[in-house]
């Protein structure tokens, strides 16, 4: 068993812009294997589920980097909260090429680590690559008619959101957004589980939180909303679609009582992988994110990657 060396706040470039990241490092003599963990719709790299898994994983002798992208937390970008699955793509890419470039960190043993809407960009991005030794998808979104019926999500009302949004950038204006987590009714991407207390119980225990709840400054001043802009016509990949091209393996992780992204399609992703895992846990989608599959995770990662556990 090793342990973390150093937390190190770092930064690369995506475009023309900063993107701000956090580098765990384990203890002794590199180079390390790396995971690359991209968040999901308005995450920041504080947030526990991501220092947390940092945290376990250099525990395993297992680097991982988090980022945050373009226009969210401590990075460059406008208008802030734009969540584009074109942008995403590219700023995942160059997160891989910073950690490729590091002597410390082994581009022989990268892996890549993501939850809910984000697994698609990293299975999208592990077909396209030869240096990709293994993906974790967390309570992957699969989008399709179950996962529309469980999770309940106003997608007329956020259609007609993002265009609205869509004219206000047009005419120069700041774009007004739509809550991630909200209650049913509202026009909120997740208005299960009580998502908004999910997403908010997520931030470090230092986030300075304002009184409706919705907003938060994190230590070194970034951040965080319970916000995104969305683009009419995302684009993003579907992870059912781009599964089977993955040669790597793929662990799959689902809540059997997830109402937000549920067990069947997530198990139907695992099915489709070439090398696919599954493990279900018997939780919700926030306790999956708060931890309950971090040593699973752990021990995947560890095989494919890591060194041998003493």
């Amino acid at each position: 068993m090793s342990a973390v060396a150093s937390i190190a706040e770092v930064e690369f470039r995506s475009g023309a812009a900063r993107c701000a990241g956090r580098l765990h490092l384990p203890a002794g003599e590199g180079p390390h294997p790396c995971v690359v963990m991209l968040h999901s719709t308005a995450g920041v790299r504080q947030m526990t589920c991501y220092s947390d898994r940092g945290q376990a994983f250099a525990e395993r002798g297992i680097a991982t980097l988090q980022f945050d992208c373009r226009g969210f937390g401590g990075s460059e970008g406008e208008p802030r909260q734009l969540y584009d699955a074109r942008m995403l793509a590219e700023d995942l890419a160059a997160a891989i090429g910073y950690a490729r470039d590091r002597e410390d960190l082994d581009s022989g043993r990268l892996g890549l680590w993501g939850g809910s809407a984000s697994c698609a960009q990293v299975l999208d991005s592990a077909r396209r690559r030869d240096d990709v030794a293994a993906v974790v998808c967390m309570a992957p979104f699969v989008p399709g008619r179950e996962t529309q019926r469980s999770a309940g999500t106003p997608l007329l009302r956020l259609a007609a959101a993002a265009a609205g949004d869509r004219m206000r950038m047009l005419l120069g204006r700041e774009p007004r957004g739509v809550a991630v987590g909200g209650r049913p009714g509202e026009a909120a991407i997740l208005v299960r589980e009580d998502a908004a207390a999910g997403e908010r119980g997520l931030l470090p225990a230092d986030a300075r939180l304002n009184p409706p709840g919705d907003r938060a400054e994190l230590p070194g001043g970034a951040i965080w909303e319970n916000r995104v802009v969305l683009r009419p016509r995302l684009r993003t990949p579907n992870p059912l679609r781009v599964a089977g091209d993955v040669d790597c393996p793929v662990l799959v992780l689902a809540g059997a009582e997830d109402l937000l992204c549920p067990p069947g399609p997530a198990a139907e992703l695992a099915r489709r992988a070439v090398a696919g895992e599954l493990e279900t846990f018997e939780c919700g989608h926030f306790d999956l994110y708060a931890g309950r599959s971090i040593g699973v995770e752990a021990d995947f990662l560890a095989r494919h990657l890591g060194r041998p556990t003493v």
